[in-house]
């Protein structure tokens, strides 16, 4: 999640959860899919500080070849239409998430 965007907690929430509903609908639904579903379908919000990271974060997903839903904000509240706000990585597994989001801290 973008911390620069200056959104409220409500508008974090609704970002956060278009991310990782577009994950799980856009996303591969194989082994790795029903295995997360089995763990109880953990999510783990993480902070980016901008525009620059967040493109950073999801070309090193990409290059680990992970499923990654970008989320463009709408643009009837807070931000911009079009803004990139967020991304879901996965569902993945862990050891297959954590190289790449290892350096980021908890939102």
């Amino acid at each position: 999640m973008r911390t620069d965007l200056g959104m409220g907690r409500g508008k974090i929430a609704a970002q956060v959860a278009h991310a990782a509903v577009s994950a799980v609908l856009q996303g591969p639904h194989g082994a790795v899919f029903e295995a997360w579903l089995q763990a109880g379908q953990p999510k783990v919000v993480l902070k980016v500080a901008g525009a620059a990271e967040l493109a950073e974060l999801c070309g090193h997903a990409v290059a680990a070849g992970l499923p990654v839903q970008v989320i463009h904000d709408a643009g009837r509240t807070q931000v911009a239409a079009g803004t990139a706000t967020c991304c879901a990585i996965g569902p993945a597994l862990p050891a297959d998430v954590d190289p790449v989001t290892a350096v980021l801290s908890l939102l």
